[in-house]
């Protein structure tokens, strides 16, 4: 699966953990520009993410139901396995965790984390409690997080666990949003960035490898793409990442190619060194350059990643 290509060593931590086997995860899903727009456009951008995590599971055949609380989505599927493969390559998704949940009471919520931990501790580990805490409550985030830290030393103190705030082995998150405590220890990467869709139509020119990067980062700057290549196949490591790419022959004239399919810009994949001569393309659209303050190495390592 390509969610243990992409997290192998958390794959392995988390078939350590008390949830598998009996219990599907709540997957917590975190956001990030998105939470800094106007109150009218952040709505707008929610939706069109919580449209596209839902499109993906259909095309995955994975039934999945997405709730929304103010800065965070939270998803719940027949196949949480799935769901995070999906997320992971979500744009506007910065990062989602695996959670558990108990009523946010602190003394509740103290031994719900203590039951959480169990899985997670092995003798000498040393551990930080992570806590913070959204809405109105009669305790504070540092509170919370000296209660769970004290109850987990005495509950595993015959393993000779230990406080480690600066490098601990194991980091226990304890996140609290109105009535509801969200407790995990993984923090898993999305790609970032804003959603599909969210910034317009762009034409963009895969021709060489280089394509392929520049146009991924026009995909996480949030524009649905349209693709003008020669080959079908040389697009293919793009779809897990756009499962509706729609791709274009090469024509000569980029501009008229993108007028002619309703797009606002065209995206080409050429470096600083390529802005010369018969490479400069000047028009009535925009021209975009993803690539342009990317080095050789840069470029590599976002291959790799578009390709994992």
């Amino acid at each position: 699966m390509m969610f243990c290509i992409l997290f192998r060593s958390e794959c392995e931590v988390l078939n350590e953990t008390s949830f598998i086997g009996h219990i599907m995860p709540t997957l917590l899903v975190r956001y990030g520009e998105i939470g800094l727009k106007s109150e009218s456009v952040r709505r707008r951008f929610e939706q069109q993410l919580i449209k596209d995590i839902k499109q993906r599971h259909v095309l995955a055949k994975t039934q999945c139901i997405v709730t929304q609380m103010r800065g965070r989505l939270f998803v719940d599927s027949d196949d949480w396995r799935k769901s995070c493969e999906i997320l992971s390559r979500t744009f506007g998704v910065v990062s989602f965790s695996p959670v558990t949940t108990a009523p946010s009471d602190l003394e509740t919520l103290i031994k719900a984390s203590v039951e959480y931990a169990e899985p997670l501790m092995f003798d000498g580990a040393s551990f930080a409690v992570r806590a913070r805490r959204s809405g109105n409550h009669p305790y504070t985030s540092q509170k919370v997080a000296e209660g769970v830290g004290e109850a987990v030393l005495k509950a595993y103190g015959g393993k000779g666990v230990k406080v480690s705030l600066d490098e601990p082995d194991i980091e226990i998150h304890v996140e609290v949003r109105e009535k509801t405590a969200y407790m995990f220890s993984l923090v898993l990467p999305g790609p970032g960035g804003m959603p599909l869709g969210t910034q317009g139509k762009i034409l963009s020119v895969v021709d060489t490898e280089r394509g392929l990067a520049s146009t991924w980062l026009m995909m996480k700057r949030g524009c649905s793409v349209l693709v003008m290549a020669e080959n079908e196949d040389d697009i293919a490591p793009l779809r897990s990442w756009y499962p509706n790419l729609r791709a274009i022959a090469a024509e000569d004239d980029l501009l008229a190619a993108a007028d002619s399919n309703q797009c606002m810009g065209v995206a080409v994949p050429y470096g600083l060194g390529d802005l010369a001569g018969s490479r400069i393309i000047k028009g009535n659209l925009p021209v975009f350059y993803p690539l342009i303050g990317m080095n050789e190495e840069d470029t590599k390592g976002l291959l790799k990643r578009i390709r994992a």
